[in-house]
């Protein structure tokens, strides 16, 4: 682990220094780059990996004021040149970190070489704006005990819950992320909208709806990529966070889908069509 400091704030981040094109991992709201733990250790040891708390994120700089979009982005664009990443990298994030990865991708297109974004969070419906405003300003003021239960119930169902220990610690560390800095990142969502970002997107880009995620379902998910004829979606049999729910999956996902050009798009296919037998994709939508 190690620390950087980037458009005056500082980042901890972990950089696998290995043989392949690099794959940056970008976490979801209220996590940090451990709940990539799993994928991490599952991937190739010869494969570059980078892995970082946003800014406001675990033993990253807190935030006191909601951030944009674009300066999660700026971020990323500056830890990559302090990491000595100058090649184009393949952009894997959930949720929040998946919204960095596609507003990345569309401003930084020469420097993204695929992108697989999981439950992207886009930003909110005009109609729910006003509530999550009000949703951000009671966590700010009240903490995160409270909001966490029905967070979960919607991202985390009981069908989930098989690994009851995995499931403890998932709860814990949300329990223990900065309220004030996850009430920032709420209010960010109130304003954003990537949805003309959606068409910027590189042609190796695939959109991941879990089917137990009642906060992202499939069916937005399914809006969002008609925004763009070459952005594909997979409808799998995870829920909100799929790197901590799924982690086998994500990481043969990320292992398959990150090779080269040709071949890769070639592993890629045959990895569909083998899907059911490998991690329960119930339906694949191009």
């Amino acid at each position: 682990m190690d620390w950087v400091e980037v458009n005056g704030t500082v980042l901890r981040y972990e950089l696998r220094q290995g043989e392949t094109l690099p794959t940056v991992l970008i976490h979801e709201m209220g996590g940090s780059l451990e709940s990539w733990d799993t994928v991490w250790s599952l991937l190739p040891v010869n494969q570059t990996l980078l892995r970082y708390d946003t800014r406001g994120s675990g033993l990253s700089e807190k935030l006191l004021e909601p951030p944009s979009i674009d300066s999660h982005v700026d971020d990323l664009a500056a830890l990559l040149d302090a990491s000595g990443l100058n090649e184009p990298v393949v952009l894997a994030g959930v949720a929040v970190g998946a919204g960095i990865a596609i507003r990345f991708a569309a401003r930084y297109p020469h420097r993204v070489r695929a992108l697989i974004a999981m439950a992207p969070a886009c930003g909110v419906a005009a109609d729910a704006r006003s509530a999550t405003l009000i949703r951000a300003q009671a966590l700010r003021e009240q903490g995160l005990r409270d909001v966490v239960p029905a967070l979960l119930e919607r991202t985390w169902p009981s069908p989930l819950q098989t690994d009851a220990a995995r499931y403890a610690t998932f709860r814990s560390r949300w329990l223990t992320a900065d309220a004030a800095s996850f009430s920032a990142i709420f209010a960010m969502l109130a304003t954003m909208n990537l949805d003309d970002d959606i068409p910027k997107l590189p042609p190796r880009s695939v959109l991941v709806a879990g089917i137990f995620d009642e906060l992202r379902p499939p069916q937005e998910i399914d809006r969002l990529v008609a925004l763009a004829h070459h952005v594909q979606s997979i409808h799998v049999a995870s829920g909100h966070f799929m790197q901590i729910q799924s982690p086998k999956w994500v990481a043969t996902l990320i292992q398959e889908f990150a090779i080269g050009t040709q071949a890769g798009a070639d592993i890629y296919r045959s990895f569909m069509a083998d899907a059911d037998n490998r991690c329960g994709i119930v339906q694949h939508a191009a």
